[in-house]
C-alpha cells in the first residue's frame, strides 16, 4: 500500500503516513487481491490442525503484526514446540514484502546468540513461504512492563539486549524495529530478541525504496523517521527508548497520533528521566539521554559502547551494596563506645574487603570474559611472524594472575607457549630476549645462561647475549619447532650460543653456529651483520669490477639460452647506459644515498661482487640456520621487521648479506648441479622472497649452478 499524497510505502498497520502525516483508511476488503492458498481460510489465517510440510501441526495465533503472523505449532517428528511465522495474506503479491520475508531467515539464522530467537529453517508451502524459529515460552517485555521496572531489573534486560544487538550488529545485521513488543522475556529472566522483519543486512540487496519510512514510529531514530539512509545507531536509539520505557513505564515521544509523535521524534527534546521517575540514578539517567542524542554523531557508536556503561553501572551498584553502611547503623554503634572501637574496624575492614572483592571480581569477570575468548581469537587467526601467538601470551600471562588454576587458561597458554632451555658456551652470559616485531622496544631480561625451563610464546625473538671479554652475540632465533611427527605441531626448540673473544670476528661480522642439513652438516659460518650499501657497491665499480672476469664465475644464460661475455655485459647497465645497478644514473647512486642498501642489481652481479670481496653468496640452507629452524625456511619471509633508510641502521641478524666460512672446505664447496635439492630449495626461497628491494643475496655460494635464465632478474 502506498500513500496516496506522497507515495510512500506504508508496511505497518498505522493509520496515517509515516513520511507525511496523511490519513488513509483500510478497507476490510483489502485482502481480497491477496494470493489465497489452499491452506488458507476466508480470513487468510492457517487453520488449528493444519499440518504443513508433513511435520508441522498448527495449534494457535501467538503473534500478529504488520510484518507477519506467528504461529505456534508441534513439529510432529522432533516433538517439540516450533513458532511459524507467515506474511500477513495482503503481502503474499508484494515481492518486495517476499524478499524482506528471507532477507529475514538469512539475518536471523547467521546469528547464534542466547539473547537471539534462533531461525531453524525456512520453508515454502503453496509459494507462500514461511520460516520455522525457536518457540520462546513468556511474555513480550512489553506486557511485562505494567508499571516501571525495578531500576536493577531494568539494567539486566538492557545488558542481554546490548548483548544481543551487539551480535547482530558484528555480523552485518541491523534490527530497524527494536521495541518492547519485539523483545521477549521467559519465566527465567531471559531476553530473546525476536522479530528481525526489517533488518537490513550488509552486503544484501535493497528491498525498500529510498526515502521510505519502516519500523514503529514512536521507537524511531529521528534519521529513520526521515527516511534516511541508517545504521547501526538507528538501534541504539530504539535500544535508548526502550530503556526509558523500562525505567519510567512510559515512551518518551507521545501524541494523539502518528504524525505528532514523528515530529516529537524529529524537531523536540525527549523529557528528562528524573523528571518522570524521579529517584533514577544519575548514571542511568547519563545512559538513556545519550542513547537518544538527535545528533548521530553525540549518540553511542555502538550497542558494544551502551552496553559496556550498562554493565559498568550494575558493577558499581553491587559493590555499593557489599561496602554500605547506614549512618543509622553507624549511631548505634558509637552510642556503645565499649564496641565502638572494634565494630569500626571490623566495618572498615569489611569496607575494604568488600572493595578488593570488587576489584578482584572485576579482574575475573575481565579474563573470563575479554581475555580468554580474545586469546581463542587470536589462536585462530594466524598472522604473520607468529605475532598472534606472542599476543596470545601476554594475554594469558595477564589472566592467568586473576585465573591461577584455571584447566581451560592453562591449555589455551600450552597452545601458545613453550618451555625451553637457554645455553651459552662460556657458561654465565646475560641473556635478554624480545619480540622480532618490536625492535625498539626494552630488552627483557631471562637470567644468566646456563637457564632451565623458562616458558616463552611460539614465535620469533630477538637474543642478546653478553659477557664481559667477549662480543656481544646478537641473534634472532625461534623458540619453537615445527615437526609434524608429534602430537602437537609446534613443539620446544632450545637456543645454544657461542660468545667469541673480543677481536677475534672480523668487523661486522657475526658468527652463527652450524646445524645438520638434508644435505649434510654446514659448519660454522660468519654472516655480515648489514646490507651491502651504495658506497660499498661504487668501491666495486669504480675498481673495474664489470671488466674483471676473474669475478664472473657462472655462464650466461638467459631465458634458456647461453650468453657470450659481451652480450651479458650490455645487460647490466644503468639507466644512462653505463656499467653498474639498473637504478643508478650515470655510473653513481642517487645524492644522499651511499648508506642506503645497493638495489637493481641482478643475480650474476651479486654473484661477482661477492667473489671482489672474498666472500660467499649464502644459500637458503645458510639463512635457515641463520633464523634458527632450517627445517622452515620458508618461514623467513613472515618475518616482520622496520623499513629501513640506511643499511647502517639494520640490527637484524636476518638482513641480506654475506657470509664467510669458518670451514674452509665448506668455502669451496661449489659442485652442486641444477638438479641437487640445495639448488631446488634455492629456486623456492628465491620466488618467495621476489618482493625484496634491495641487492637480493639470497643466491647460492658463486661456483653453484643456478635456475635458467633467473640470474638476468634485477630488482
Amino acid at each position: 500500500m502506498h500513500c496516496s499524497n506522497c507515495q510512500a510505502e506504508i508496511l505497518d498497520d498505522s493509520h496515517v503516513c509515516s513520511k507525511c502525516g496523511t490519513p488513509f483508511h483500510v478497507s476490510p476488503d483489502a485482502s481480497d487481491s491477496a494470493t489465497h492458498t489452499l491452506f488458507l481460510n476466508a480470513a487468510g489465517e492457517v487453520p488449528s490442525g493444519t499440518v504443513l510440510a508433513g511435520k508441522f501441526r498448527i495449534v494457535e495465533i501467538v503473534g500478529r503484526g504488520g510484518m507477519g503472523v506467528v504461529y505456534k505449532a508441534e513439529d510432529t517428528k522432533l516433538r517439540r514446540p516450533v513458532a511459524l511465522k507467515f506474511l500477513p495474506a495482503k503481502m503474499l503479491r508484494d515481492q518486495q514484502a517476499r524478499d524482506r520475508f528471507v532477507v529475514e531467515a538469512r539475518a536471523v539464522a547467521a546469528l547464534s546468540h542466547p539473547n537471539i530467537c534462533t531461525i531453524h529453517e525456512i520453508h515454502d508451502e503453496q509459494d507462500t513461504p514461511f520460516i520455522e524459529m525457536e518457540y520462546v515460552e513468556g511474555r513480550t517485555l512489553k506486557a511485562r512492563m505494567k508499571q516501571p521496572l525495578a531500576v536493577a531489573e531494568a539494567v539486566d534486560f538492557a545488558i542481554q539486549v546490548a548483548e544481543a544487538l551487539e551480535e547482530a550488529h558484528q555480523k552485518g545485521v541491523i534490527h530497524r524495529d527494536i521495541k518492547s513488543s519485539n523483545i521477549m522475556v521467559t519465566e527465567r529472566g531471559q531476553i530473546k530478541v525476536m522479530d528481525f522483519g526489517l533488518a537490513r543486512v550488509r552486503g544484501e540487496t535493497r528491498h525498500t525504496q529510498e526515502g521510505t519510512t519502516l519500523g514503529t514510529v514512536a521507537y524511531m531514530s529521528p534519521e529513520q523517521a526521515r527516511g534516511e539512509d541508517v545504521d547501526q545507531r538507528t538501534d541504539v536509539w530504539s535500544f535508548g527508548v526502550v530503556l526509558y520505557e523500562m525505567l519510567s513505564g512510559r515512551l518518551p515521544f507521545r501524541g494523539e497520533n502518528d504524525a505528532s509523535i514523528l515530529y516529537s521524534v524529529v524537531h523536540e527534546e525527549v523529557k528528562p528521566l528524573k523528571e518522570t521517575q524521579p529517584g533514577i540514578p544519575p548514571e542511568l539517567h547519563r545512559i538513556v539521554h545519550r542513547a537518544l542524542k538527535k545528533d548521530i554523531k553525540a549518540r553511542y557508536t555502538s550497542a558494544a559502547e551502551m552496553g559496556k556503561d550498562l554493565k559498568e553501572y550494575r558493577d558499581n551498584l553491587k559493590a555499593q551494596e557489599l561496602s554500605s553502611l547506614t549512618p543509622r547503623a553507624f549511631l548505634r554503634i558509637i552510642r556503645k563506645p565499649k564496641i565502638a572501637i572494634p565494630v569500626a574496624a571490623c566495618l572498615v575492614a569489611f569496607s575494604a574487603a568488600g572493595a578488593w572483592f570488587y576489584n578482584r571480581q572485576t579482574n575475573v569477570r575481565w579474563a573470563r570474559e575479554h581475555a580468554v575468548p580474545e586469546i581463542e581469537r587470536l589462536l585462530r587467526s594466524p598472522e604473520l611472524g607468529f605475532v598472534n601467538f606472542q599476543q596470545a601470551y601476554t594475554l594469558a600471562k595477564q589472566a592467568g594472575k586473576y585465573l591461577p588454576l584455571d584447566p581451560a587458561l592453562t591449555e589455551l597458554l600450552d597452545k601458545c607457549s613453550v618451555v625451553i632451555s637457554i645455553k651459552t658456551v662460556p657458561a654465565g652470559a646475560a641473556v635478554y630476549a624480545k619480540e622480532l616485531s618490536a625492535p625498539y622496544e626494552q630488552w627483557q631480561y631471562m637470567g644468566v645462561a646456563p637457564i632451565e625451563q623458562v616458558r616463552l610464546p611460539i614465535g620469533y625473538l630477538r637474543w642478546k647475549m653478553q659477557k664481559q671479554g667477549y662480543e656481544t652475540v646478537l641473534a634472532v632465533a625461534p623458540s619453537f619447532q615445527m615437526d609434524p611427527k608429534y602430537k602437537k605441531l609446534f613443539v620446544p626448540q632450545n637456543i645454544y650460543r657461542v660468545l667469541d673473544a673480543n677481536g677475534k670476528l672480523p668487523p661486522n661480522m657475526t658468527r652463527v653456529l652450524g646445524d645438520k642439513t638434508d644435505i649434510g652438516q654446514v659448519d660454522d659460518f660468519l654472516m655480515d651483520k648489514y646490507e651491502v650499501t651504495n658506497k660499498q657497491y661504487k668501491e666495486f665499480v669504480d675498481s673495474g669490477g664489470y671488466h674483471n672476469r676473474t669475478y664472473w664465475k657462472p655462464k650466461f644464460v638467459k631465458a634458456g639460452r647461453a650468453l657470450t661475455w659481451d652480450h651479458a655485459m650490455e645487460e647490466f647497465v644503468d639507466q644512462t647506459g653505463r656499467p653498474g645497478p639498473s637504478t643508478w644514473q650515470a655510473g653513481a647512486y642517487a645524492k644522499g644515498q651511499e648508506e642506503y642498501p645497493v638495489s637493481g642489481v641482478s643475480w650474476y652481479e651479486a654473484a661477482a661482487y661477492a667473489e671482489y670481496a672474498h666472500k660467499s653468496l649464502p644459500t637458503a640452507y645458510h639463512w635457515g640456520i641463520a633464523l634458527g629452524d632450517v627445517s622452515n625456511i620458508r618461514l623467513l619471509h613472515s618475518i616482520a621487521r622496520p623499513r629501513m633508510a640506511s643499511a647502517a641502521s639494520c640490527t637484524s641478524i636476518a638482513a641480506k648479506s654475506l657470509i664467510r666460512h669458518l670451514s674452509e672446505s665448506t668455502l669451496r664447496r661449489r659442485t652442486f648441479t641444477s638438479k641437487s635439492p640445495y639448488q631446488l630449495l634455492f629456486s623456492r626461497f628465491i620466488k618467495i622472497n621476489s618482493c625484496m628491494t634491495s641487492m637480493t643475496w639470497l643466491c647460492m655460494s658463486s661456483g653453484a649452478t643456478k635456475a635458467p635464465g633467473t640470474g638476468f632478474r634485477r630488482k
